[in-house]
């Protein structure tokens, strides 16, 4: 049963992470202008904006890693939380300084903290009942 649920997980995230990757690197204009925001096309601002959904789509293959490989699988998971968990928590700072985001960006941090808190624990669960070796 952990085993399926550290499976689904990482699924989850490595899914999570190609789709919102690759819009922000692909098609980042739709992905904003979903949430009210117009970008600037300049080449700063798109550098600026696609940088990060590489990084996304590294932890997309890092989590999907952990799928396949066993010893990709703590790997999957602590990048999975460290970038969920962390995008998450910024946008609850944004709340609390900015103000009631667009409710897409709410969901958005309902998933991130979600999926991360998810992550998380199977880590701190491996890390409770470390595996037997013979």
């Amino acid at each position: 049963m952990k085993t399926l649920s550290k499976k689904a997980a990482l699924a989850l995230s490595a899914l999570t992470f190609l789709v919102i990757g690759s819009l922000i690197v692909f098609a980042p204009e739709l992905l904003f202008s979903s949430n009210g925001i117009t970008l600037n096309p300049s080449a700063a601002m798109m550098s600026e904006v696609r940088s990060p959904g590489v990084l996304i789509l590294l932890a997309c293959f890092a989590a999907s890693m952990g799928l396949f490989y066993r010893l990709w699988e703590t790997i999957g998971l602590l990048v999975s939380a460290a970038l969920l968990l962390g995008y998450g928590t910024g946008r609850l700072v944004s709340l609390a300084l900015d103000g009631m985001p667009p409710a897409p960006l709410v969901a958005a941090a309902a998933v991130e903290l979600g999926l991360g808190c998810w992550c998380a624990a199977h880590l701190l669960a491996s890390r409770a009942n470390p595996p037997l070796h013979a």
